[in-house]
């Protein structure tokens, strides 16, 4: 196509944008005029306040908006945010051995990771800390305790994570009432 004749379909297909286009400051000073002839002719009106009753107009008889009978009738599909005392006393002392154990195991999961991810970026060349590298040791003999180290933090992380998957069982089976026994070391 000619240049000439696609500048002119862009100019046809973009004259109504251009036309029709408002600066922010025309508009803002377009609302300052028509605020200063209401209040100069008195027609102004107050602000329309709304109140919970127009907010629960629309709404099925069981269910309103307002915090406090929202706290008082929890309808289905939300948690209430208050239980009993006794209830949660009771409950989180008999599950405490098993929040212990999923948190003990998920804390040692987290330092494997950290250590793999340590010892991986020793052993890769895009990494800063290569072995290698401008601040590496350039030495063969540290290449190979760090793949070493590697592989026991990678099968240590492979038992840490069985050990929080067994403890998350644990803390499930103790929640729906089924496991009585307290969790064995993780």
């Amino acid at each position: 196509m000619k240049p000439a004749l696609v500048l002119s379909l862009g100019l046809l297909l973009a004259w109504p944008c251009l036309g029709a286009a408002q600066g922010l400051g025309d508009v803002a000073t377009r609302e300052k005029q028509k605020r200063a002839a209401q209040a100069a002719s008195g027609k102004t009106t107050p602000a329309k306040v709304l109140t919970d009753a127009d907010l629960n107009e629309g709404r099925p008889p069981g269910e309103t908006s307002s915090p406090a009978s929202a706290a008082a009738a929890p309808s289905e599909g939300r948690l209430s945010t208050e239980a009993p005392p006794s209830t949660v006393v009771d409950t989180n002392a008999q599950l405490r051995p098993y929040l212990d154990a999923v948190t003990s195991a998920q804390a040692r999961v987290e330092q494997l990771e950290a250590q793999v991810r340590s010892l991986g970026a020793k052993l890769n060349p895009m990494s800063s800390s290569f072995i290698y590298g401008a601040t590496g040791s350039n030495s063969a003999t540290e290449e190979a305790q760090v793949r070493a180290g590697l592989g026991q933090a990678e099968a240590g992380l492979t038992e840490a994570r069985k050990a929080l998957s067994a403890a998350n069982g644990a803390l499930s089976d103790a929640r729906r009432g089924q496991g009585s026994a307290a969790p064995g070391p993780y």
